[in-house]
């Protein structure tokens, strides 16, 4: 039996004024499950955000992915995202199967987000649909920066890899996350790949959680 997941969320908004984005106090966040409370469907432990520990993704896309590690289950179940400005006015929200497969992809849609804003998203799995104080609540932000990403259109792995590299180095988390899960989920079997994915893992710190 499918775990259903209504409109109606049980999320708590923090309500927190943003300042200009200096101070990493100001961006609360959870990117990893944990236990929860009863009986759950799923491990919630295996539930995660592929975010940096500032709980702030940047981006220089113009239609940015945002990615969540989530366990496999023998009947599919639903996580719902929700995008909010910083003043907590809700700009988008999508729900996305899973189970299959341990990771799961948010793509926005083109222009959605600005530069130079702050964005407040939410990942919302419910653990007991009977009760929704019970669900497991993912939250983080997103930055979109005013810079020229560099272009994906070669095909050769090692050129993606070293843009990888780039995108961490420039800061664009969001932008060498999204580039990494397309190119492991495109290249299984390549070594380099599984390196590089194994590294991000560490540097992100989700390398016990994340697969």
């Amino acid at each position: 039996m499918a775990i259903a997941l209504g409109l109606a969320v049980f999320v708590e908004s923090p309500g927190l004024a943003q300042s200009n984005g200096s101070d990493r106090g100001a961006f609360p966040g959870r990117r990893v499950g944990g236990g929860t409370r009863g009986d759950c469907a799923i491990d919630s432990r295996s539930l995660a955000a592929l975010n940096p520990a500032s709980n702030l993704g940047v981006t220089a896309s113009d239609r940015p992915s945002l990615y969540f590690s989530i366990p496999t289950a023998a009947a599919p179940y639903h996580g719902q995202f929700i995008l909010h400005d910083a003043e907590e006015n809700r700009l988008y929200e999508t729900t996305v199967v899973a189970g299959d497969e341990p990771l799961v992809g948010v793509h926005l849609p083109a222009d959605l987000v600005t530069a130079d804003q702050d964005y407040h998203w939410y990942f919302v799995v419910a653990c007991n649909p009977r009760d929704l104080s019970q669900n497991v609540v993912l939250e983080g932000w997103l930055r979109r920066v005013p810079l020229t990403p560099a272009p994906t259109n070669t095909t050769l792995v090692n050129n993606q890899l070293s843009l990888v590299e780039s995108y961490q180095a420039q800061g664009l988390w969001s932008d060498a996350i999204a580039l990494m899960v397309e190119l492991r989920q495109a290249h299984p079997d390549n070594q380099a790949v599984q390196t590089q994915w194994s590294r991000l893992l560490e540097a992100l710190d989700l390398a016990n959680v994340v697969q």
